[in-house]
């Protein structure tokens, strides 16, 4: 009997481990099957809610594509643990339920084996140390600086654009080997999450510590950076971890022991996924003590194990649920803006109105709210701005008296002029239609657009100006399109394009309010002359050179005349400025076609070396923050011996 008693599963604890693997299995595998569905593996990520709330206090904007939805789970967290346990690490995280299941898997082999002493406590530093770093560039980044070595993350977002491969790959090497033979090797020593929660355990020091700052900062006016209370904060939690293992008077809800009953068996010892012993406790005070109820389930004597001496070993399971549908409720009703920014007078705002708009599929995250907030600033009459990444939305404030909203919305719109494709040789004159097109705003609907309408190979430009509808005009061979055609291509329902290695899917809802036919023809060069953008940035001390010490080196550049290539200009000149020596680039109009022109110091470096960079495979990109990546070189130089027969880089820069 009491064999089959000790074979008891914690389904409460299991059922919602499997809800969070199935469901995100289900994200994955939609990945695969529905083009137009795009996951988001942190939408609900209580240390990304952290993170952005620190982002938040600091700078008065949030991290990344952050939200109130991880805020509010990230506060959520923190009264979990203070009430109950730190149920997010033992009934949700799917890199806890991943190590810990590995582990099992080692201990059938015996290869998994506890940590203890000395050892124990120094490898605890180490999530101390990852806590203060991710939160430090978190915060003066407004980046989620975790997503650049998180091994969930790297692992569910195929090691996208945020991740640091060589970070996350080492991250998930050590994750994986550490749990097989450590017993819960990130959970402990590693996860900053983890920090993060112990520290809320030790919660009248972290209050104490951030009333002394306050204090300080805030009524006697010392300036403080706020890096020294993060770390003091990181070192109190550390110093408090190593020295007696036990939160300071939370949870309220612990393990109980009665030892009436307890056949001291150790059963429970052997269950606890962290190794605790249970079975010398009357109350299990240590910090790594999850609430599991993994040792209530096992233990073989009725009673002998509780959560406060009541047989309440659901309450964990409960209080996920409720904790979890509590942050779900507020933050579907209440959101924080990813940016606030005001710029007008206190004065101006007393008779400031307000306009909202929604849909704007730029709005996406820190930085393009920050470039938004930039383009308003511009707008005579504007005041300030707020917008809100999760919707796509933002609140624009404004002077009526200056400005009203049709102003508003056309300060907000983004016309482009591209280049779709080159026309082909012997091609000399385009035609011209006028397009009236409803639900159309922002440049991502400028993006899709183009998408469309380059189906027809007859098509080889847009240009977009403000109206309500939008004014499209379209510049195509009569051959080969017709605005018929064109009207046809626009009201498709859904797009799918290529998006460096990846087929995109998306939904589309243009609708053509009007066709003015034929309004105009255009030579083919002198179209693409006009539409064409040139390029020019100076680096590495341009100014501090004289004319006699550079040089140019000059390309043909045909490829600078597609859209799709010209958002790649501020990549290649980053790449370039990693040779001190080159200075400047400069992408121009020469006679009937794009050139590439840099500039060079002529004694210290040669045309050789600079092609030879053009030609790499990948592109190292360097960022403000000081990091750099590299990236797939989207140009298709020729070999340096091919361009011999133009001698422009030979003439001095005064020639």
């Amino acid at each position: 009997m009491k064999k089959k008693r000790n074979k008891r599963r914690n389904y409460y604890r299991l059922t919602l481990q499997w809800i969070i693997v199935a469901l995100l299995g289900y994200m994955v595998v939609r990945l695969f099957v529905d083009a137009t569905y795009k996951p988001d593996f942190e939408a609900y990520c209580p240390f990304g809610g952290m993170q952005a709330l620190g982002s938040y206090l600091n700078a008065n904007s949030l991290a990344c594509t952050m939200s109130t939805t991880q805020i509010i789970m990230g506060i959520l967290l923190a009264v979990g643990v203070l009430l109950v346990s730190k149920l997010f690490c033992s009934y949700i995280c799917p890199i806890g339920t991943f190590t810990e299941w590995l582990g099992r898997i080692a201990d059938k082999f015996k290869l998994r084996f506890t940590i203890t002493g000395i050892a124990d406590k120094l490898l605890r530093v180490l999530k101390y140390g990852l806590l203060f770093i991710t939160f430090y560039f978190s915060v003066t980044s407004s980046e989620l600086f975790c997503k650049q070595f998180d091994p969930y993350y790297a692992a569910f977002s195929g090691f996208g654009d945020d991740v640091t491969v060589l970070y996350a790959v080492i991250a998930i090497g050590v994750t994986v080997l550490g749990s097989f033979f450590i017993r819960q090797f990130w959970c402990k020593y590693l996860c900053p999450l983890g920090a993060a929660t112990n520290i809320f355990a030790f919660a009248p020091v972290f209050v104490a510590i951030t009333l002394i700052y306050w204090i300080a900062v805030s009524l006697i006016g010392w300036q403080i950076h706020w890096a020294w209370y993060l770390g003091a904060v990181c070192l109190a939690g550390l110093l408090i971890e190593v020295s007696r293992r036990q939160g300071l008077y939370f949870p309220f809800m612990k393990i109980t022991r009665n030892s009436d009953i307890c056949t001291n068996c150790k059963i429970c010892d052997k269950a606890c996924p962290h190794g605790i012993k249970i079975s010398t406790e009357d109350t299990v005070k240590h910090i790594d003590c999850h609430l599991c109820v993994d040792c209530i389930v096992k233990c073989p004597e009725e009673g002998a194990l509780t959560i406060n001496r009541k047989p309440w070993r659901w309450l964990p399971a409960a209080s996920v649920i409720a904790l979890v549908a509590v942050g779900l409720l507020i933050s579907a009703y209440w959101e924080l803006p990813t940016i606030d920014i005001r710029w007008g007078s206190e004065e101006q705002y007393e008779n400031a109105k307000e306009y909202q708009q929604a849909g704007l599929k730029n709005v996406k995250c820190f930085g393009s709210s920050k470039a938004f907030a930039t383009q308003m600033q511009k707008v005579e009459g504007v005041l300030g701005v707020q917008t809100f990444v999760k919707e796509h939305r933002v609140k624009v404030f404004y002077n009526p008296e200056i400005i009203d909203e049709a102003g508003i919305r056309e300060g907000i719109f983004n016309p482009v002029n591209w280049i779709l494709s080159e026309p082909p040789d012997g091609l000399e004159e385009l035609s011209i239609v006028e397009i009236g097109i409803d639900r159309f705003f922002d440049t991502k609907d400028a993006f899709l657009l183009s998408e469309l309408l380059t189906q027809n190979p007859g098509v080889f430009g847009m240009e977009t100006s403000f109206g309500e509808p939008v004014e499209a005009k379209i510049i195509y061979d009569p051959e080969l399109a017709d605005p018929d055609k064109l009207k046809t291509l626009i009201e498709q329902k859904s797009i799918t394009y290529t998006s460096g290695d990846q087929t995109v899917k998306e939904k589309t809802s243009y609708q053509v309010a009007y066709i003015n036919p034929e309004i105009d023809k255009i030579a083919t060069h002198e179209y693409l002359q006009k539409a064409f953008n040139p390029y020019n940035r100076a680096f590495n001390d341009y100014d501090s050179y004289n004319e006699e010490q550079l040089r140019i080196y000059t390309l043909p550049f045909a490829e600078a005349m597609r859209q799709d290539k010209q958002r790649w200009f501020a990549f290649l000149m980053s790449h370039l400025s990693d040779n001190k020596n080159i200075v400047r680039m400069t992408v121009q109009w020469q006679d009937t076609a794009p050139v590439l022109q840099i500039y060079y110091v002529s004694e210290m470096v040669s045309p050789e070396e600079i092609h030879s960079m053009l030609v790499k495979p990948n592109l190292t990109v360097h960022y403000a923050d000081g990091s750099s990546r590299d990236i797939a070189n989207p140009y298709s130089f020729k070999a340096f011996d091919e361009y011999q027969e133009d001698k422009f880089w030979q003439e001095s820069l005064n020639n």
